[in-house]
C-alpha cells in the first residue's frame, strides 16, 4: 500500500502542477481532495507499521509524509491561506514537501528496490513538471 501511496501521491501532485500551469485552478481542487484521502490511506499503513514493528526508518518516513498532507490540506483547504506567495511561509513548506518526497522514494526503496526506483522515475517526473509549471508561470506573467 505504501508503494500504491507514492504513485497516487506524485501523480496527484503532477497532475495539479499541470493544471494549474494551464491556468485551470478549479480543477486542482480535485487533487487536493485525492491527496487528503491520501492521508488516512497513509495513517492506517503508519498504524500497520507500528503494530508489526517496521523499521523506525520507515515510521519516520510515512510520520513527515502525514506531516506534509496535513499540512497542505490544512493551508489550503481550510484555512486558504496564500503561503506561496511569501517566502518565510513558503520555504518551510517546500522543505516539508521535498522531504515527503524523499521520503516516499527511500521508503519505497527500502521496501522493494524494484518498485522503490519506478517510484523514484515519479519522483523525477514530479520535477519534470515542475520545471514546466515555472516555465508556464513565467510565459503567463509576461503576457499579463
Amino acid at each position: 500500500m505504501f508503494i500504491i501511496s507514492g504513485f497516487i501521491f506524485f501523480v496527484s501532485m503532477m497532475g495539479a502542477l499541470i493544471l494549474m500551469a494551464n491556468n485551470n485552478l478549479k480543477t486542482v481542487r480535485i487533487f487536493g481532495w485525492i491527496l487528503f484521502v491520501l492521508m488516512f490511506l497513509i495513517i492506517a499503513i503508519l498504524i500497520n507499521f507500528l503494530i508489526i514493528g517496521k523499521d523506525l526508518r520507515l515510521i519516520i518516513y510515512v510520520i513527515l509524509i502525514i506531516s506534509y498532507l496535513m499540512v497542505e490540506f490544512l493551508l489550503d483547504t481550510i484555512f486558504k491561506i496564500d503561503f506561496r506567495s511569501k517566502l518565510s511561509m513558503h520555504i518551510p513548506y517546500i522543505i516539508l514537501e521535498y522531504a515527503a518526497c524523499f521520503s516516499f522514494v527511500f521508503g519505497a526503496i527500502i521496501i522493494n528496490s524494484t518498485l522503490g526506483w519506478i517510484i523514484s522515475f515519479f519522483f523525477w517526473a514530479f520535477l519534470g513538471t515542475l520545471i514546466y509549471y515555472l516555465i508556464m508561470q513565467r510565459k503567463n506573467a509576461k503576457k499579463k
